[in-house]
């Protein structure tokens, strides 16, 4: 097999559309890069000393994506990371301030095509923004994100329903998807879309459509390896769910 170099991806997503579940799977094809979230400013220095990068994030942005792009590189030369919506405009702040980087001019678009040349778009998505709403303001109350910390976080508080508030998130996360369709309109980026209702279905065919897409060559015994998370959403979702549409007055579907 052929080394394929210097593809670049994204995964754009919103909080709790399943992007934790499309980029393990990305990462467990071993052809496929390692993203992860590198954007968010509470984790980069997290990960720039997880990865010893030995470079500081805050003084060195552009040193910081440049150092991950080379590290955290598949063998075959592919670098693939995750970025929410509020991230892009944070990115755009701390190039920025990177020393010796001229950003003057240059839109988030022409930014990210520059560090990361000829970037290919993957669109997270979860179509119904009311399960996902529901899934963050549990998350933010139990600590527990994802099915591997179960047992090894202490949980925040005991999770209540808080109607206002799955309203509010709802509405965030409707206005971010929005603004990431308009980012890909203006800029003429056709993404690679992911809807996670669809994913966790077909996960496996699903990624090996994304690995096409990516142009990234596969040898002939390639196989997509299972994925380890679980579903988190139980009873106290479904609960919730029932609670918001009878208050709402919305017959559920």
């Amino acid at each position: 097999m052929e080394s394929t170099p210097g593809i670049n991806y994204l995964v754009c997503a919103t909080h709790r559309s399943g992007s934790n579940l499309l980029c393990q799977a990305l990462w467990h094809t071993g052809l496929s890069g390692y993203p992860q979230e590198f954007f968010s400013p509470t984790r980069a220095e997290i990960i720039a000393a997880e990865h010893r990068l030995g470079i500081d994030p805050d003084a060195d942005y552009l040193g910081y994506l440049r150092a991950l792009r080379a590290k955290r590189a598949t063998p075959n030369g592919v670098f693939g990371g995750k970025i929410m919506w509020p991230h892009l405009a944070l990115f755009r702040e701390q190039l920025e301030s990177s020393p010796g980087f001229d950003a003057t001019g240059k839109d988030e678009a022409a930014l990210l095509r520059e560090v990361f040349p000829d970037v290919r778009c993957l669109w997270m998505r979860r179509d119904d923004t009311l399960r996902q709403a529901i899934s963050l303001w549990k998350a933010k109350q139990t600590n527990v994100y994802n099915s591997l910390q179960e047992g090894e976080v202490e949980a925040a508080s005991e999770p209540r329903y808080d109607h206002e508030e799955i309203r509010r998130i709802v509405e965030r996360f409707r206005k971010q998807d929005a603004a990431w369709s308009t980012f890909f309109e203006q800029n003429e980026i056709t993404p690679f879309e992911v809807h996670y209702e669809a994913f966790v279905d077909r996960y496996e065919a699903t990624t090996r459509e994304i690995v096409d897409f990516l142009g990234v060559e596969v040898p002939a015994d390639f196989h997509v390896e299972p994925l380890t998370y679980k579903k988190l959403s139980d009873g106290v979702n479904e609960d919730w769910h029932r609670r918001f549409l009878e208050l709402e007055g919305t017959a559920a579907s």
